[in-house]
């Protein structure tokens, strides 16, 4: 078996709890805890003195990158970026956006995993119960479209309660995904910052990285989730048609989702 690592983080532009503008610190904590997959939020671009996404990019050398520029303000552009040591095989930025409020974009692409292909969602979603509801229909609707492809969906989510409205709808899709308290870092109190993966039973573990208090306004999340070989895979899949094959009796389904 091998693992594979991600990280969701909301940088805050790099301005620290401290008061500090400090893009060297958000790099050296992202290098440190070295994840093969990363979604960021909050990238801000030249305008604001510093190349958030070269930044980011020196955090993980060699890393494919993409980034969704969500808008244009006075003090320059506003984002969020998705990074992965494994190749992108494909991708698209999708509108998410709902009409008066902020734009909010998704990344939707498809890595080449150890173990075959993987599909990350990385988003980060509106303040309002009901502008989330809609783009958590957006986000379910991109998962329907291929649901036995290995799954990762991660980013700000900002729903302030366990069991809110992008809970609600996305666990019966995913499973259960993380609930750490990430917002305000200085006394996380808010799971705003979420990651959800599917098949739910190969997460290793999850945490909240507490040490990085300082470097923004919310906390990194960390998720370890195992990643079988291709041969394991395919023997475990053969194995299952071969016991479907041998089943002589018929049965009877009964209607539901499991």
């Amino acid at each position: 078996m091998n693992s594979v690592r991600v990280l969701t983080w909301n940088i805050h532009g790099f301005l620290g709890q401290d008061g500090g503008f400090d893009p060297e610190r958000v790099r050296r904590i992202i290098a440190d805890l070295s994840p093969d997959i990363a979604a960021i939020q909050e990238v801000v671009g030249p305008e604001c003195g510093v190349d958030g996404a070269a930044v980011l990019r020196a955090s993980m050398p060699g890393a494919d990158a993409i980034e969704a520029n969500v808008e244009r303000r006075i003090e320059g552009i506003y984002g969020q970026m998705l990074l992965s040591r494994f190749p992108v095989r494909h991708w698209t930025k999708v509108d998410i956006s709902v009409e008066r409020r902020e734009p909010r974009r998704a990344i939707d692409a498809v890595l080449d995993a150890p173990g075959g292909p993987m599909r990350v969602i990385c988003t980060h979603l509106g303040l309002t119960g009901s502008e989330r509801r809609l783009q958590v229909g957006a986000l379910c609707r991109l998962l329907d479209a291929d649901p036995r492809i290995d799954t990762l969906v991660l980013g700000d989510i900002n729903d302030w309660r366990i069991g809110g409205v992008s809970e609600r709808c996305l666990a019966p899709v995913l499973g259960a995904g993380t609930r750490h308290r990430t917002y305000p870092a200085a006394f996380p109190v808010f799971p705003l910052d979420r990651i959800w993966f599917r098949p739910v039973e190969r997460v290793i573990r999850t945490r909240v990285v507490r040490e990085a208090g300082l470097a923004s306004d919310h906390l990194p999340v960390v998720a370890d989730i195992s990643v079988p070989l291709q041969d394991q895979r395919e023997a475990a899949t053969i194995a299952r048609s071969s016991q479907r094959s041998s089943a002589s009796e018929p049965t009877t389904a009964s209607a539901g989702r499991v």
